[in-house]
């Protein structure tokens, strides 16, 4: 059922894209056709955005696509958005950043308040941009840990890291069943991933990464923004998200209750953008 929700949704979002690119250029023949020389050339930007739009979308539904994770150890499956070209990945991560990656890395590491020595999971690590950048400032006394589903991105992490000079230690798994002993962590991040992930699982997810943490360990998740303008609902991030991935939104402020329930406390809800947010709480003692 989950698979053919995926492509049903990827296929209305392909016809939606082909009749923006249709609507473009049939507007720009029109003016040209009746002679409004000072509009064609607006309207056939027009038309050449959408193209190049329809084109990003494209690979941005082909880098997301949806597939059926298989959980040997534990004898089943469970639906989720895997990603299986690490490369075009990264690429695409710089281009919706525009090239601001390292300081949006910067300012997510920031809300943890990170000290040397201290002990990192990075849940769906991606290809371990995260870990990496974390490890100056743990240090050599610190220890990077990252879950990641998809064995190409988890393999593509070590890569990175063996480049980089960084031990990361990055098991394949999935958020709601974290395999590490209770207690482990100072820190625990979810950036860009919960949302990968069935809605019926985040609480399970979130119920881990509690776990998984100290007394006194802080939980930082980043996620995209249900929109609260007509400009933030129409950011390149945004729509490229919208148009090409069926993947649900993890609209931080929706999670704040959960995590409350929880147990968390010192919940905090920082916005990092027009289409991003964060949820920060801090697991109690008790």
């Amino acid at each position: 059922m989950c698979c053919r929700n995926h492509a049903a949704n990827r296929s209305h979002a392909i016809h939606n894209l082909l009749l923006i690119l249709a609507l473009a250029i049939a507007l720009s023949l029109v003016l040209r056709s009746h002679g409004v020389s000072l509009w064609y050339a607006p309207a056939a930007v027009v038309a050449a955005h959408a193209l190049v739009f329809a084109a990003l979308a494209g690979l941005v539904a082909w880098i997301t696509r949806g597939h059926r994770h298989a959980d040997a150890k534990h004898g089943h499956q469970h639906a989720g958005m895997l990603i299986h070209t690490p490369r075009f990945y990264d690429i695409l991560a710089r281009f919706l950043l525009l090239g601001r990656e390292r300081t949006f890395r910067r300012r997510i590491l920031d809300l943890a308040d990170l000290q040397p020595g201290a002990a990192i999971l990075d849940v769906g690590c991606g290809t371990g941009t995260l870990l990496i950048a974390a490890a100056e400032r743990v240090g050599p006394a610190g220890t990077l840990h990252g879950v990641e589903p998809s064995p190409e991105m988890a393999a593509h992490a070590r890569k990175k890291a063996a480049t980089a000079g960084a031990t990361l230690h990055i098991a394949e798994g999935s958020a709601d069943r974290l395999p590490y002993p209770d207690a482990s962590f100072d820190a625990v991040f979810c950036t860009l991933a919960l949302h990968h992930v069935p809605v019926e699982k985040h609480t399970d997810a979130l119920r881990e990464m509690r776990r998984g943490l100290r007394p006194g360990g802080r939980l930082v998740i980043v996620e995209i923004r249900r929109p609260r303008s007509l400009r933030a609902a129409f950011t390149l991030f945004r729509l490229l998200h919208g148009l090409a991935s069926p993947a649900p939104v993890a609209d931080p402020e929706s999670l704040e209750p959960v995590v409350r329930e929880l147990g968390f406390d010192s919940v905090d809800l920082p916005t990092l953008g027009a289409s991003l947010g964060a949820l920060t709480a801090r697991k109690g003692a008790a």
